[in-house]
């Protein structure tokens, strides 16, 4: 089965006002960057199941480079075009996709989200050559005014197309069966809900090779540590409440902070302010590698985000089996269960997730529990291989 792969938003875009009047996203630069993005890994993982895999992602994040991966994997471009003033990491207009050569021999086209222009572009190659397509639904409403407008024309116009042409919706997120029965999607036309998979092999337990002295903390410390980018919305500087809730009761506890961003200087700033400054170091942007070891030297892993959708940063904990403690946005709920492999509380609820660190502290057995949960729910729901075998079965039940 020869599989296509498209999705021309390659990896979520750190947006500014000045973004949707000169919008600009930093390509990727190496093939490494490029086997790591998300929708790459799953066409590996195809690969190397005998299915040749062609990725399709946004031209402006590959600089119009192909890239052969190996014999049955290869991520080449597809020109977005309106880049002013749409944002091409949000409305990545791809009328080109309908020609590309690279898709002319699929045996099933895959493409991602109902309203997304390389859906509907999809969708008339699929019809002019009478392959299957399916869509894989992340989001789970409807957006915010002016964004609303947009989809609303969609559905009138684009969106009849997308509904009539497409076999199979799967959802990404468990909420978005309830999204797509809203816009009118066939009930026999809606999968079973297959996630994001990751390489749980890479992710995995492990003696980590750093230590508290590393950081120039002592060596009894309690290591809570954040994944995310330093901007607003993200939460970070709520994890610093937190952090100064926690340190109250628990002087031992530390704070990590990976990830890099607009808002740097602000949350030393405020780091000094709420007199933490000691307890929390910031190690900017890190690297793929370095991820799996930080995990594993984390005793307890926060998300406060107010505004996020599937953190990748509470899959890849869980299978290096660390409990989270996780504000309940967006699909948080499918990767963490509450009380079972970490815990999931309202935002922003500063002192009741500095509680529940507490008690993860100071309960060593606590934390074991709900990191080999973690682990198992991890190994057993968003396991890469499992994740494609998922795929691969709703592929053959429309006749791909």
């Amino acid at each position: 089965m020869r599989i296509a792969l498209v999705d021309p938003v390659a990896t979520t875009p750190s947006l500014s006002p000045r973004a949707f009047i000169a919008p600009t996203v930093a390509p990727l630069a190496d093939s490494q960057s490029v086997r790591r993005t998300n929708l790459v890994e799953l066409g590996r993982t195809f690969s190397e199941m005998g299915h040749p895999t062609t990725v399709v992602l946004g031209d402006v994040y590959l600089a119009g480079r192909r890239w052969d991966l190996s014999s049955n994997l290869a991520v080449v471009p597809v020109r977005t075009a309106l880049r002013v003033p749409f944002h091409p990491g949000l409305v990545p207009f791809t009328p080109s996709l309908e020609h590309h050569p690279s898709l002319q021999d699929a045996d099933i086209i895959q493409t991602g989200e109902f309203h997304q222009p390389s859906t509907y572009y999809g969708c008339r190659l699929a019809r002019r050559r009478g392959v299957p397509i399916v869509v894989w639904q992340e989001t789970f409403g409807p957006m915010r005014f002016p964004g609303s407008l947009y989809q609303g024309a969609f559905e009138r116009t684009a969106g009849k197309l997308v509904l009539a042409e497409v076999r199979r919706y799967i959802p990404r997120t468990t909420k978005a069966t309830a999204y797509l029965r809203a816009l009118r999607v066939a009930e026999d036309r809606i999968a079973p809900w297959i996630p994001t998979g990751i390489d749980t092999e890479a992710f995995a337990p492990r003696k980590s090779s750093y230590s508290p002295q590393d950081f120039g903390w002592p060596g009894d410390s309690t290591v809570l540590l954040l994944v995310s980018r330093l901007n607003r919305g993200k939460g970070v500087n709520l994890a610093l409440h937190v952090l100064r809730a926690v340190v109250r009761d628990s002087p031992r506890a530390r704070l990590l902070v990976a990830g890099s961003g607009t808002e740097l200087d602000a949350l030393r700033r405020l780091s000094a302010d709420l007199g933490v400054l000691d307890h929390v170091r910031f190690l900017g942007q890190v690297s793929r590698e370095v991820l799996p070891p930080l995990y594993n030297f984390a005793d307890i892993v926060l998300s406060t985000s107010r505004n996020d959708l599937l953190p990748f940063t509470l899959i890849e904990a869980g299978a290096c089996g660390r409990p989270c403690v996780a504000f309940d946005v967006g699909a948080v709920g499918d990767i963490v269960k509450n009380g079972e492999t970490g815990y999931v509380l309202e935002p922003p609820d500063i002192d009741s997730v500095a509680r529940k660190v507490r008690i993860l502290a100071d309960d060593p057995d606590e934390r074991a529990r709900l990191g080999g949960a973690a682990r198992d729910r991890i190994a057993m729901t968003f396991d890469l291989r499992r994740v494609a075998r998922g795929f691969l079965e709703v592929y053959r039940g429309v006749g791909a």
